[in-house]
């Protein structure tokens, strides 16, 4: 139940339109809910103006003090002292600095003819309502109403997380940070010249990466290999912000060229796949562990904007993988971009007896801060491309973030394709083109196989439960 104010109104009666212009104004403040006190309504026959004045002023009860300016208050109240004069319902400079000055609001009803408002000079620097024209009379009347309801038309907005780049004792200094804004620029501005900004800042994406390699004269023991890549995994965080941002913008901004994203992902894990399986052992699980999160945020946000041409080219089409003494392979998402961390959910868990199920997965969701993709974003995200893992390529995406429990179980995607118009959208990030085809490739997939999971600490359907004959394409 919102509050009944009680205001008290100092005035002059001189002249008689302003006495009978304030007992108005303080029968509409009545009518809009306040408890006006003025000495017309309140004051007995024979008791002092000037103490049943001050009384109210002072009185705890009454919030809010409005000070009617018009020539006439103006100068009484700048030569008056205490109750002397007949109108005592105009306020000293004694009485107003007796009390918390914020109880004051001066209404100013005139203008001298120097331009400036008609304010007693104890009052002449605070801030004002000006209620002397029509033209603006509604709006800063709202503004005094809300004032004292203590209601404003602007609030301020909740405080945020702190940055991480503030949090940090040692700031990430990246090499792509003088490219990210004439990139978004030319993104937002529609610049023909987009897919050379995206080059540049690529280019030096996959040196920034290359920066965050260890020696390949590391020794794993001394200190632990573990302690000494998850400070580079959380260095890492601030790129992986920044591609988010180079994401959204290009989402959001522009058209998809799926070819250029297909590339841009590719190349991103061909520049780290030597150094992590070719040349030397696999100590940069760092590197492996960000290339798995940067692709679930991707595909994530990709999901989000519902563009899901661009997710089924991401997740249908095969990655041209570079050897270093090797032929080119050709491989799909779920065994690139899903690799089991051996140093973090192996060796670390072992070696300081965590127990637990994944290191690398709670590392992902204690990392899941970005205000644009939330953890249950993500979660979702990692158990579809375990199905379309198994749809399009008969292959396993193993969703190592179902270990967490979220309030939505099946993925909100796959809930919404009871609509058969959701159904014809969505289709493609599965490849898939009508029910009766999604319905014969689950047919062929071992349930045993695709539930074997789901006994232990991980929490996803089989698909044949996930994709539900009797559910999907049920509602027109």
């Amino acid at each position: 139940m919102i509050n009944r104010p009680k205001i008290f109104i100092s005035y002059s009666w001189s002249p008689i339109t302003n006495k009978n212009w304030t007992l108005d104004f303080a029968e509409r403040l009545t009518r809009d809910g306040i408890h006006v006190i003025i000495d017309e309504w309140d004051a007995e026959e024979g008791q002092d103006k000037f103490h049943f004045m001050e009384q109210m002023v002072n009185n705890p009860n009454v919030e809010k003090v409005l000070i009617i300016c018009n020539k006439d208050y103006s100068e009484k109240a700048n030569k008056k002292k205490g109750g002397v004069g007949i109108e005592s319902q105009i306020l000293s400079s004694e009485i107003y600095n007796k009390v918390d000055q914020n109880k004051f609001i001066p209404i100013v009803k005139e203008y001298f003819d120097n331009g400036k408002a008609c304010l007693p000079t104890f009052i002449s620097n605070r801030f004002y309502i000006d209620l002397s024209s029509s033209e603006n009379f509604e709006e800063n009347y709202e503004q005094l109403i809300r004032r004292i309801f203590g209601k404003p038309k602007h609030k301020r907005p909740p405080i945020g997380e702190t940055p991480v780049y503030v949090k940090e004792d040692e700031p990430t200094f990246l090499k792509t940070a003088h490219k990210l804004r004439p990139l978004k620029d030319a993104m937002i501005n529609g610049r023909p010249n987009i897919n050379g900004f995206l080059s540049d800042y690529f280019d030096l994406f996959n040196q920034t990466l290359k920066d965050f390699l260890l020696p390949k004269d590391t020794n794993p023991e001394k200190p632990p290999v573990d302690e000494v890549i998850l400070p580079k995994f959380e260095e890492l965080k601030s790129l992986r912000d920044e591609y988010i941002e180079v994401l959204i913008t290009y989402i959001k901004f522009h058209t998809i060229d799926n070819e250029r994203l297909f590339k841009i992902i590719e190349d991103a894990y061909n520049t780290v796949n030597y150094y992590i399986y070719d040349s030397y052992h696999d100590y940069n699980n760092h590197l492996q562990l960000f290339l798995n999160e940067l692709f679930i945020y991707t595909i994530s946000l990709l999901l989000k904007y519902e563009k899901f041409d661009s997710v089924s080219f991401l997740l249908s089409n095969q990655y041209a993988v570079e050897h270093e003494n090797r032929d080119i392979e050709y491989q799909s998402y779920c065994w690139i971009f899903n690799k089991h961390n051996r140093i973090l959910d192996e060796y670390r868990n072992q070696r300081l007896k965590l127990q637990r199920v994944s290191v690398s997965s709670d590392l992902i969701k204690e990392r899941a801060t970005n205000q644009h993709v939330s953890f249950e974003g993500l979660h979702d995200t990692d158990i579809i491309l375990h199905y379309s893992g198994k749809l399009i390529h008969n292959e396993t995406w193993f969703p190592r973030l179902s270990i967490y429990r979220t309030q939505y179980g099946n993925p909100r995607i796959i809930q919404k394709m009871k609509s058969k118009r959701y159904f014809e959208k969505v289709k493609p990030i599965f490849g898939i083109k009508t029910k009766i085809e999604l319905l014969e490739k689950i047919s062929k997939i071992s349930s045993d196989q695709d539930g074997r999971y789901n006994r232990f600490h991980y929490d996803y359907r089989e698909i044949s439960n996930a994709f539900k004959n009797e559910v999907i394409c049920t509602v027109e």
